[in-house]
């Protein structure tokens, strides 16, 4: 089986996001759909996608070297501070409920962390933060 890249990575993470029914998502480089311009021109709730790749390893060699990818993708969760930290709450519940121990091929995640950040330049933000492993 061929090494995990860091495209195939982003590709089963937007895969399984595809399936999410939730808000608006902004990838990170990817420019703005119409849907996610429309939702923060009317401060309406919105997520961003973030994935932090760490460190690779090799996990075994053989005829070649097996690496193991592992990071980070964090979702930030933003609603108009004004409606409270209820809203936030709920989106963080659903993408960690929706993210926790999937698996996709090789791709997998654990357990999702939660935190509340609080007001951030306008914006209610909660931040959901899930360890993913490949290969």
């Amino acid at each position: 089986m061929a090494n995990p890249t860091f495209e195939s990575i982003r590709l089963a993470i937007e895969r399984r996001l595809a399936t999410w029914d939730g808000v608006p998502v902004e990838y990170d480089g990817a420019p703005h759909c119409p849907a996610l311009k429309a939702a923060i021109e009317a401060k309406q709730s919105w997520v961003r996608c973030t994935i932090q790749h760490t460190q690779s390893i090799t996990a075994g060699i053989g005829s070649s070297p097996c690496v193991r990818r592992t990071g980070l993708v964090q979702f930030q969760v933003f609603t108009d501070r004004l409606k409270s930290s209820r809203p936030a709450a709920l989106l963080a519940d659903s993408l960690a409920a929706h993210f926790e121990y999937y698996q996709d091929g090789q791709f997998e995640t654990q357990a999702a962390s939660v935190q509340r950040i609080g007001d951030s330049d306008g914006w209610y933000m909660y931040l959901v933060s899930l360890p993913f492993r490949m290969g």
